[in-house]
């Protein structure tokens, strides 16, 4: 077999494996009798971001605990090997029903997988099997947890930054194909991008940061993500006067000032460029005024990023 390139491994993939054999370590040293499931913690916890490591965490002791009760109740009082297929549906029923009722809907899947592994286990009493399991489980969780909060936390600043130039290069071709090809594009890829953008924001501003100098380093992260809402803000603006421009019936042809103005953008103005539709003095005006915003917005954001 030929592989073509370089193979890269990434920081989170670093940070599981080490996460796991701190995992393993840990729970030889408390003398653990199922090492595997703090393996399968620490793998399952450890995720892009902090705050996707913590959510892991706690679908993860939800659905072992629930899970674990359940099958406590149904290993300890009732009759069930006779019958074992019928109590097994049963009993996922009232997992299902528990997790239901307690909004924790999120830990259905695993907490029916825990109900089903305690009350199937035959190698020793389920009870205390499902106990450790619980346990083991929450030292490889807690190590994961730790290890993506201690160990250069996940920072998509430089990600949001590059999504930030790529969506302000859409904006020219897309002004082009509606003012001067007198097109509708179609802005829903630009819609989508902008989300997601959003996606990021959010996860930039609830990232920890460094307990090194911390209240310094937490001053500084909230001016960065002011600074990159500012810019986002613009990215909305010009998304904004996009779409009214899209909303407009007819397509008049713009002051020259303004085509003088597209032009230096780098925009392809035909000599005599023509109107189409019944086209109004109100018309220009409208259209004069959501280009003359979007290119404003998109010189201050050009601005922002030289700085």
């Amino acid at each position: 077999m030929h592989f073509h390139g370089k193979i890269r491994i990434g920081q989170r993939a670093v940070k599981t494996a080490l996460s796991v054999g701190i995992a393993l370590a840990l729970a030889q040293v408390l003398g653990s009798s199922l090492p595997i499931f703090a393996a399968i913690g620490a793998i399952s916890a450890m995720s892009r971001t902090w705050h996707d490591s913590l959510r892991e965490c706690l679908t993860q002791v939800a659905g072992t605990f629930l899970g674990y009760l359940i099958a406590c109740a149904f290993v300890l009082w009732l009759p069930w090997r006779p019958q074992f297929f019928l109590w097994m549906a049963v009993g996922t029923l009232c997992v299902i029903t528990l997790c239901i009722s307690l909004r924790l809907n999120f830990a259905i899947p695993l907490a029916s997988i825990v109900f089903a592994d305690v009350c199937l286990y035959t190698g020793g009493d389920a009870v205390v099997y499902g106990f450790h399991r619980f346990t083991d489980t929450l030292v490889g969780l807690a190590v994961a947890l730790v290890v993506n909060l201690v160990i250069r936390p996940y920072n998509n600043r430089q990600k949001i930054r590059s999504m930030m130039l790529d969506l302000q290069k859409q904006f020219l071709p897309l002004l082009e194909a509606r003012v001067i090809a007198h097109r509708y594009p179609d802005l829903a890829p630009l819609r989508g991008d902008m989300a997601r953008l959003d996606d990021e924001m959010r996860i930039f501003e609830k990232q920890p940061v460094a307990l090194l100098h911390h209240t310094v380093r937490v001053s500084a992260r909230r001016q960065e993500a002011a600074y990159l809402r500012g810019c986002q803000q613009l990215l909305d603006k010009m998304s904004g006067e996009l779409a009214a421009l899209c909303n407009m019936d007819s397509s008049p042809v713009p002051s020259e000032s303004v085509l003088s103005r597209m032009k230096e953008h780098g925009i392809a103005v035909p000599e005599n460029p023509p109107a189409y539709g019944y086209c109004s003095e109100t018309d220009t005006t409208v259209m004069n005024f959501h280009i003359t915003n979007l290119l404003d917005a998109y010189d201050f954001l050009s601005a922002l990023h030289r700085e």
